[in-house]
């Protein structure tokens, strides 16, 4: 079975993961810094604010979303981000609230005409999987997607690890996994995995709710 990735000309096939853990009662500080000093210097740069949100059950870990055009676009846009006065301001305000972020780099796909923030609300269901060997992916989006509409969470958005060299130092990015994340309406747990798809995987899958902070949902 086969899937199409989305075109470069699509709104936001480029997508980063930042899965952050802050020290601890440190989440809405780190929250405020963002979307008061750091937010607006990273669209002005080039980038699309696709979210951030609260993990329910996890008060100090937070997931933001950030697209990009192409990944020509996202070196200029970071580059001109982390040389921008806002950030060199910030640096040592979000070193000192965070303790962890890993980046998971990866390009979308679905929906078909690339992925744009609109303001809505309402929790999301992110379900993250790992699979064993990169060739996989598309079988598995495949297959997961089927069962996810037969249980009625046809996910709003799906996301794959980008098989690319990271050409933005100043971001690190998780490196040698092949990840896939499929985002739902939070209106269930969603459906246990089927033997033929857990197989696929090197772990079961993490199932997260996250809060958005300020409504932006696909």
């Amino acid at each position: 079975m086969n899937y199409q990735w989305l075109n470069q000309a699509s709104a936001c096939p480029i997508v980063e993961f930042h899965d952050v853990r802050t020290e601890r009662f440190k989440s809405d500080s780190y929250l405020s810094l963002v979307e008061q000093r750091l937010t607006a210097p990273l669209v002005a740069a080039g980038g699309v604010d696709l979210g951030q949100f609260m993990v329910r059950g996890h008060p100090d870990r937070i997931v933001q979303m950030r697209g990009f055009a192409s990944m020509l676009a996202r070196r200029k846009a970071l580059t001109d981000f982390h040389a921008g006065e806002d950030w060199a301001a910030q640096r040592r305000a979000v070193s000192d609230l965070v303790k962890d972020n890993k980046v998971m780099l990866t390009r979308s796909i679905v929906p078909g005409d690339g992925i744009r923030a609109i303001r809505s609300g309402g929790p999301l269901l992110a379900l993250v999987s790992e699979v064993r060997f990169a060739e996989q992916i598309g079988n598995y989006h495949l297959w997961l997607r089927l069962l996810l509409r037969k249980a009625g969470m046809d996910p709003i958005a799906a996301f794959a690890t980008l098989e690319a060299v990271n050409d933005v130092p100043a971001v690190p990015v998780v490196r040698n996994r092949s990840q896939h994340v499929a985002l739902m309406r939070a209106d269930g747990r969603g459906p246990d995995l089927p033997p033929e798809l857990r197989a696929m995987l090197r772990f079961a899958p993490e199932v997260l709710t996250l809060e958005p902070t300020h409504a932006l949902v696909w």
